[in-house]
């Protein structure tokens, strides 16, 4: 397992390309498929101002998540899949770790995102925090979920 974590590049793509209609496909594989949703992922894209993040190894994506600004200081956590081939191999850890580094670098100071319930244990343990009530999102329970990035 830890052979394919030391091979993935971590980097950010275009909207529009070829990489990007990969990750539609990828996201809406992993995150809509299963729940039989009609509408694509790309429904939600912003790609005026989101940005994109993709685990690669060679040239195939294997993980991918959107980093949408909401604010000056907030940036929101969007649509995080991973491969189910490549899961529980690190790579969505490496994704949030790179996208906390982005957005970091580009000023944000807290990051938001809406769990579902089933990934709530996984942002727990890279230090996000539960903010509300349980809602439901695309027929699921969801968190919302926070980090604070000034805190060590």
């Amino acid at each position: 397992m830890q052979h394919v974590l030391e091979n993935i590049e971590l980097k950010t793509y275009e909207y529009g390309f070829a990489i990007y209609r990969e990750s539609v496909k990828l996201r809406n594989q992993i995150l809509l498929e299963p729940l039989d949703r009609s509408e694509p992922v790309s429904d939600y894209d912003f790609p005026e101002k989101d940005i994109y993040i993709g685990a690669f190894l060679g040239e195939r994506l294997l993980g991918t998540l959107v980093l949408t600004p909401v604010d000056s200081s907030t940036a929101k956590m969007r649509q995080l899949a991973v491969h189910e081939r490549f899961r529980k191999q690190g790579i969505g850890h490496a994704l949030v770790e790179k996208f906390e580094n982005i957005a970091r670098h580009l000023g944000f100071t807290k990051i938001v995102l809406h769990a579902r319930e089933s990934a709530v244990l996984f942002y727990k343990h890279l230090d996000y925090i539960r903010i509300g009530k349980r809602f439901v999102e695309v027929d699921l329970p969801h968190w919302k979920m926070e980090k604070n990035l000034l805190l060590p």
